[in-house]
């Protein structure tokens, strides 16, 4: 079990406690190692904008996890730590993969109640788009001056989006 003081299990961040954030962090970790910015920007990313959790409760965490033997840390790019998944970390996380899809739940819910699910036209619309491009990819094996076309396109669309 992680050592942590009674006060600091306690504490709350605006959707995890303190252990299942800690518990989330490992995970990610585990599926790619990476350094704090990293893990805020994908905790933003997989919460669709929902929680951004910030430097003063990531970077206490890693430390933490560190210290505890969960996570090894080595300097990359420059000066920035870069946090990878010990063995000790992946017993701890396959011991609580429960806990975890109640974190993932948690993160489902908030994401479902900020972000209602888009209009079936909507969904429509993007799974058409997957399909002809899958289409495309193995029934003509286009070119790479067609890929480049189709690219291109897609870019397009999304920045005409983005500009709506």
């Amino acid at each position: 079990m992680m050592k942590m003081s009674e006060p600091a299990a306690r504490r709350k961040s605006k959707l995890f406690t303190r252990q299942e954030l800690t518990l989330f962090v490992l995970h990610l970790i585990q599926i790619n190692p990476a350094h704090g910015y990293e893990i805020i920007k994908t905790i933003e990313g997989y919460s669709m904008g929902a929680y951004i959790p910030s430097p003063g409760v990531i970077y206490p965490i890693l430390s933490l996890i560190v210290e505890e033997g969960y996570a090894s840390v080595a300097e990359i790019d420059g000066g920035k730590k870069q946090f990878s998944m010990t063995p000790a970390g992946s017993e701890y996380l396959a011991a609580r993969r429960k806990e975890i899809r109640v974190v993932e739940e948690k993160i489902k819910t908030r994401v479902m109640k900020n972000n209602p699910p888009p209009r079936s036209d909507v969904i429509y619309a993007i799974e058409n788009l997957k399909i002809t491009l899958r289409t495309k990819k193995y029934n003509e094996n286009p070119s790479d001056e067609k890929l480049a076309k189709i690219i291109n396109i897609i870019n397009e669309a999304t920045d005409k989006i983005n500009k709506l």
